[in-house]
């Protein structure tokens, strides 16, 4: 009887593994959203919309990622706001751009333009991670278009060479700089996961998860990387990875991504409702925000949040027990902070 449930919790641990991604879709097409393109600048963007439930919310993922890794959030949210989430340039499919327009200011421009012909009307603004670089830049140089901001667990400061070098995510910056100056490799998938420590966190089964995943790119090749025996938290990332333009990443190896763009100014000059989600997963369970070799395993450590504090007058900070990827690994916690937030910005 035992093995019997064991057997039949297994089946059940597969199962969501491998069916996740496309239940969540399912659940937010139910929930109204419908996919679309349009051109600014000359590029296409891709985004999803939602049903008109209110004030209009545009979602700006991370690096590396697509709309989609906000599928979880997205029915609840509609619920409230007028959803609109985007794939950055040089993500999903939205096109990529040359690699010169890599930049905090340049993305920033085009989503701004993407805003006012998509959006037509000033909007709450959530960005995670890279996305809250972006949706700095506009809160600050275009507020006409910003209602509130929501800033999920964004690399202020920690991201910028050579301090980056010594993070939790900083090695994606070099593996891309590195894939970007070579022409043996094609697929970056495969080269990514060869190179990057994105398994360390398993110890020493990393080596036997790498040969299985670098097996599964071989046999599926151009499909984003799906590991059976791990879970969506860990293989939304390659729904993302695998149409994602790596020299959108190699724009941080050199410190390009940030020309043009003082984070301490563009922090100073944003004036409308501002909430910060701060992702203190390690500290709570470590009692540091670095490990045993001084890595840095949080997008900011507790100077870098005073730093923020000091320059964003009145920000409010939440503090969620989540790895980096809040909206996808508590997305209870994500959307109460969102919906909350609604009523002070209507």
């Amino acid at each position: 009887m035992f093995l019997a449930v064991i057997s039949f919790l297994a089946v059940g641990y597969v199962n969501q593994n491998l069916t996740y991604y496309e239940k969540g879709m399912e659940e937010v097409t139910e929930a109204g959203f419908v996919e679309k393109q349009i051109e600014v600048e000359g590029h296409w963007a891709n985004y999803a919309e939602g049903p008109d439930n209110g004030v209009p919310l545009l979602l700006i993922h991370g690096q590396g990622a697509k709309w989609q890794d906000y599928m979880r959030v997205l029915p609840d949210l509609a619920t409230t706001y007028h959803v609109y989430a985007v794939d950055v340039y040089g993500h999903g499919n939205s096109a990529s751009i040359p690699a010169e327009d890599y930049t905090n200011v340049r993305i920033g421009t085009l989503i701004a333009r993407f805003m006012e012909e998509a959006i037509g009307e000033p909007a709450v603004v959530s960005g995670h991670s890279s996305g809250g670089l972006i949706a700095t830049w506009i809160a600050a140089n275009r507020p006409e278009l910003v209602r509130g901001l929501v800033l999920e667990d964004p690399p202020f400061f920690s991201s910028i060479m050579p301090r980056a070098e010594k993070t939790a995510g900083g090695d994606l910056a070099r593996i891309t700089h590195d894939f970007v100056s070579q022409e043996e490799e094609s697929d970056f998938q495969r080269y990514y996961v060869q190179r990057s420590n994105y398994f360390s966190f398993f110890g020493g089964l990393e080596q036997a998860i790498v040969d299985y995943s670098i097996g599964y790119i071989e046999d599926h090749p151009r499909e984003p990387l799906e590991i059976f025996f791990l879970p969506p938290n860990v293989n939304i990332y390659f729904q993302g990875l695998a149409v994602y333009d790596p020299r959108f990443g190699a724009a941080w190896y050199d410190n390009s991504w940030y020309e043009g763009f003082d984070t301490e100014e563009n922090l100073a000059a944003i004036t409308v409702p501002t909430v910060l989600i701060h992702a203190d997963y390690w500290y709570e369970h470590h009692g540091s925000y670095y490990n045993e070799e001084g890595v840095l395993m949080a997008a900011t450590d507790g100077e870098d949040l005073a730093r923020v504090r000091s320059l964003l007058d009145g920000v409010e900070v939440v503090e969620i027990d989540s790895g980096h990827l809040v909206h996808f690994e508590r997305p209870e916690e994500y959307t109460r902070v969102l919906l909350d937030f609604a009523s002070r910005v209507a």
